[in-house]
């Protein structure tokens, strides 16, 4: 009885009629995905280009037919889950960058086991149907010479529809506004990117000669040497941002500078990517100017930059130290931060708590004991950047239900009101860290300098709610992408006339330097001098040769490693 049935579903399937409805289907889902046609003419030619590769191996036209389009909307939904919990959608190199990520694989099973467990067992539904289809259909004969040059001619029509001609549309649009259907099939393209020089090289190639950047330090006695304590707050935007989740006037002015303003700062991620910004900070380069590689960045460019903010400070006799509360090797980041100029990583293990079981407060507590053994031992100055993690998401749990802070009702999901909850924590560990710097500033003082790294989930749905959400997100200037920055000197002047701009990401260490005379070298006097030529943009600046020219001079000077 189960195989009349097995027989007659098999049958059914393997109908003209219902292949051409899963067609249609296929069709309406891909726009459904995608949701506008310029992709989708690709979409179906490498569909078409894997039905042929399966033709070639099972001669069963309407298996190879359903396992393509099977393959395709799998890979889509784990697109869509991407880009809903890191604001980007999939990409073939993920497989490598997250995937052969051990410690990232562990973090990802912690938090999103839901989603792990959902995505296995559709693998598993999928195989099975399929396996199903192989055996009830019967092997066509058809010479593979017929067969192979099958695979050959979609792939040309996959050439051909792909939209490489339009960098814009080709290189980053797909990841940022979310076109899942077609995102990792319009990747492939990129692949061969990883065996030459950075694309950025011959996006600037064009750029007149300018400055050629040598690898200098100002550490001059015209400079003061602070204790710089840089603060990465974890997902947390300025307050007035998203309208919908109000603050209390004692939070809102947690996120003041020291001239009692509160600072725009504009990113290039949204829900995820901390390393992204965190990199912009670091380095004064836009992710945005990498394209497709702008969420790989510490891994592509280790050892690749010199003249970073931490190399700098280095060179000008600081001992830079940076706390990080994922283990070393997640997402290159330890790497990557070692080869800009930290002369000393301590990550997840070194502290001795995996990510998101406490508090910030315990990370503050860490670096409390470091620049105490430091002034008592070391006479250099000290550069300290630390990355918060209480404020991550996912928020549909209450993460350390012990910890307390003033109720909130913001929303019917909870999830925003978990949100507020977990940065009203946040922020009071944070004014408890600083209220202590302020009152032992050192013998050199201290300067404070803070940044919010990417919105939440949450503000993101917020934002985004009955809107059109392509142009927000395909726009560095919209709300989605702006957050806050702030400084602070205690024991030492900041001129804060410097900071009277919102800035990009790129461009705060330039303006933190600047505004508390700290050393610069000759690249952050032209980042400095771009902010005020652009009002603070940087990617989309007006005078993108101004851009370009200042990248190229990085390359020429041996600064930024293209090759």
């Amino acid at each position: 009885m189960t195989g009349n049935w097995r027989a007659r579903l098999a049958t059914a399937i393997l109908h003209p009629v219902a292949v051409l409805a899963a067609a249609a289907l296929y069709f309406l889902l891909v726009y459904y995905f995608d949701t506008r046609w310029r992709f989708m003419p690709y979409t179906f030619a490498v569909t078409l280009a894997l039905a042929g590769i399966f033709f070639v191996f099972s001669r069963r036209a309407v298996f190879s037919l359903y396992a393509a389009g099977t393959l395709i909307m799998l890979l889509t939904l784990l697109s869509v889950v991407k880009f809903k919990l890191k604001g980007l959608a999939l990409h073939a190199y993920d497989f490598f960058f997250t995937g052969t990520d051990l410690s990232i694989v562990d973090f990802l099973w912690s938090h999103y086991r839901f989603h792990a467990v959902a995505g296995v067992l559709a693998i598993i539904l999928a195989g099975v149907l399929l396996t199903g289809l192989f055996r009830s259909e019967p092997a066509l004969r058809v010479p593979l010479s017929i067969r192979l040059p099958l695979v050959f001619v979609f792939a040309l029509a996959a050439e051909v529809t792909h939209p490489i001609h339009n960098p814009r549309e080709a290189d980053y649009l797909p990841y940022i506004a979310g076109y899942n259907a077609s995102a990792l099939p319009l990747s492939l393209r990129n692949l061969p990117d990883l065996m030459g020089e950075l694309p950025i090289a011959a996006r600037v190639a064009h750029a007149s000669a300018g400055t050629s950047f040598a690898d200098d330090a100002d550490c001059g006695p015209s400079r003061v040497k602070p204790d710089l304590f840089m603060v990465l707050s974890e997902s947390q935007t300025a307050p007035g941002v998203i309208p919908g989740i109000p603050m209390s006037a004692d939070l809102v002015d947690s996120f003041r500078s020291g001239d009692g303003t509160i600072k725009p700062f504009h990113v290039e991620t949204i829900g995820a990517g901390t390393w992204m910004t965190n990199f912009s900070v670091l380095t004064g380069l836009s992710t945005a100017d990498f394209g497709w590689q702008a969420a790989y960045v510490t891994q592509l460019l280790e050892h690749r930059i010199k003249g970073a903010l931490p190399d700098l400070l280095a060179r000008c006799g600081y001992r830079t130290v940076a706390v990080m509360p994922l283990p070393f090797n997640a997402l290159n980041e330890g790497a990557f931060l070692t080869s800009i100029g930290f002369q000393e990583i301590y990550d997840a293990d070194a502290i001795g708590f995996k990510p998101m079981t406490v508090r910030d407060k315990r990370y503050f507590a860490f670096i409390e004991k470091l620049v105490a053994d430091h002034r008592r031992n070391d006479p250099r100055p000290l550069f300290v950047h630390v990355q918060t993690m209480f404020a991550h998401q996912p928020y549909d749990y209450v993460l350390l239900p012990d910890a307390q802070a003033p109720p909130h009702e913001y929303d019917g999901t909870g999830e925003v009101d978990e949100y507020m909850r977990r940065v009203w924590l946040a922020r009071a560990d944070l004014e408890a860290f600083l209220d202590r710097r302020k009152s032992e500033p050192g013998p050199r003082g201290t300067v404070i300098a803070e940044f919010g790294d990417h919105h939440a989930t949450v503000t993101r749905d917020h934002l985004t709610a009955g809107r059109p959400a392509e142009a927000m997100l395909t726009d560095f200037r919209s709300p989605l992408y702006e957050t806050f920055y702030r400084v602070e000197g205690f024991g030492t002047p900041v001129d804060y006339r410097l900071l009277h701009q919102p800035e990009d990401a790129a461009f705060l260490s330039a303006r933190v330097l600047a505004a508390a005379n700290m050393p610069v070298s000759k690249v952050w006097s032209d980042l400095l001098a771009l902010s005020e030529a652009c009002k603070g943009w940087l990617h989309t600046c007006a005078d993108r040769a101004g851009v370009d020219r200042h990248i190229k001079g990085r390359i020429d000077g041996g600064l930024l490693v293209v090759n």
